[in-house]
């Protein structure tokens, strides 16, 4: 009887011990993810979007200047999506 006894307190004690644990995991996870309001601020500006268009025209310009054209319409068209996507 008394190992039962013992093995029902350490059966709770590892349930207090994991309880904890959890509990300090969510904390951490908090603060994790608190930094990321700031970088989706970041990624929701058109800045690094604009900075992206820029580098893919003057990498196409420089291979196909004729194709640039095409490249255009279709990236504007993709670039209006997405600021209707990232707008609701």
């Amino acid at each position: 009887m008394k190992e039962l006894d013992q093995a029902k307190r350490l059966v709770v004690l590892q349930a207090d011990l994991h309880r904890h644990l959890l509990q300090l995991e969510a904390v951490a996870l908090r603060e994790r993810l608190a930094g990321l309001g700031a970088a989706r601020a970041t990624l929701k500006s058109p800045r690094p979007l604009l900075v992206a268009a820029g580098v893919v025209a003057g990498l196409l310009a420089l291979r196909k200047g004729r194709a640039l054209a095409r490249w255009m319409r279709t990236a504007f068209t993709a670039w209006r999506w997405l600021r209707r996507f990232t707008a609701e």
